[in-house]
């Protein structure tokens, strides 16, 4: 008979704080964004890491952006960053994402290291 070692996740106590999404706008659209997971920062993390090429770190933000919004919010970049005529892009994606994980850890951040060309 094989044995199976089984995992379980602890439920984890939650503050008001991480429960109230972070509110913003990009070009005057209100926007919400909670929280990340310890999973999820371990993913961006990651994808943006030295061992990682270009395309990956871009495509590693871009589904974090997306991940931690709400759907509305989420939707709403996701049709803008498709569409083939809209500015928005990468640089500011990167803005946005800089002003989250320095109000998530209340430090400042240093500039990711995605740039387009």
């Amino acid at each position: 008979m094989r044995t199976i070692k089984e995992f379980t996740t602890a439920l984890k106590a939650v503050t008001e704080d991480e429960t109230l999404p972070m509110v913003f706008a990009i070009d005057g659209h209100e926007l919400a964004a909670y929280r990340p997971t310890d999973g999820q920062l371990a993913l961006l993390m990651s994808a943006v890491g030295r061992h990682t090429n270009m395309q990956t770190q871009i495509a590693g933000i871009i589904d974090f952006f997306v991940a931690v919004m709400d759907d509305d919010s989420a939707s709403y970049v996701t049709d803008r960053l498709l569409s083939r005529t809209d500015p928005l892009g990468i640089e500011q994606v990167q803005e946005v994402m800089e002003w989250m994980i320095e109000e998530w850890t209340g430090r400042p951040t240093q500039p990711l290291s995605v740039s387009t060309q």
